[in-house]
């Protein structure tokens, strides 16, 4: 559900685009590459993420998936793309890293119950989550290098979301009968709609940012989601404004401020000095 929104706003404008003569890829080789790494992002990314919530809980999953992304992302990025790790960059990634631990404690944010898994080992939430985060960070890395490599945004976007929705749609229906979705209330697939929704806009987003920035800093700044959670909480929900949310709120701040702030040249000493 989350990804059909993106099926149904891009499968259209990309049909137009076609029909006019716009150019929408100028080399295809990086097309099944792409799609490899969505069905990735899709099976071993989302799916193991919920399978990790079932585990061990948002409190845990959450460090662990943005921590494996951040650092992931950042040797993939180096390794498939060639793109410099500098000093600040690794100063950001401790930060924001730290940021999401301490926001993701108990005293940061509201528990997480956990029900579902719960029998499982710990250790295997854990890796579940890990997976997550590799697999979006690698998803990350193949999705700028589809669109820096003659693949345009919405095809690459629409590419990802028919994925995403045929595969994960049947693996639905191989699991659920017609009794199984019609026992989902109105106002729940009402939800996940709106989800979806969101989650085009961020795609889209994601997509702008990865085409100008390297996937190491659009994945630090991603990570300053925990604490836009973390405030929306307090003013949503009027959850308490503890000293670690604050906290971890400063860490945010002080990563992303690493991360923004360029390296100034040093002056030349002119000769006659």
């Amino acid at each position: 559900m989350k990804a059909i929104p993106t099926v149904i706003f891009l499968g259209p404008l990309v049909l137009v685009m076609a029909i006019r003569g716009r150019t929408l890829v100028t080399d295809t080789r990086m097309i099944p590459r792409f799609t490899a790494a969505a069905l990735v992002a899709q099976f071993v990314g989302n799916v193991s993420f919920q399978i990790s919530l079932g585990i061990i809980g948002l409190a845990a999953a959450v460090p662990i998936t943005l921590g494996t992304l951040i650092v992931g992302g950042a040797m993939l990025g180096r390794l498939i793309l060639g793109e410099p790790v500098r000093r600040r960059t690794i100063i950001a990634m401790v930060l924001l890293i730290t940021a999401v631990v301490v926001l993701s404690l108990p005293e940061g944010t509201q528990p997480t119950e956990v029900t579902e898994d719960a029998g499982l080992p710990v250790w295997l939430g854990g890796v579940f989550a890990a997976a997550s985060g590799a697999a979006y960070g690698l998803f990350g890395v193949v999705m700028r290098q589809t669109l820096t490599g003659g693949v345009t945004a919405p095809l690459t976007l629409l590419i990802s979301g028919t994925v995403g929705t045929v595969s994960l749609w049947s693996l639905t229906y191989a699991r659920m009968t017609i009794d199984d979705l019609s026992a989902v209330a109105l106002q729940q697939w009402l939800t996940m709609f709106a989800a979806g929704l969101f989650n085009f806009a961020a795609f889209v987003a994601l997509a702008s940012s990865l085409k100008v920035l390297p996937v190491v800093a659009v994945n630090l700044i991603n990570a300053s989601q925990v604490a836009m959670a973390a405030l929306a909480g307090v003013l949503l929900f009027a959850e308490p404004v503890t000293a670690t949310l604050l906290a971890g709120i400063v860490l945010t701040v002080a990563g992303l401020v690493a991360l923004a702030n360029p390296r100034r040249p040093k002056l030349k000493r002119s000769a006659a000095n």
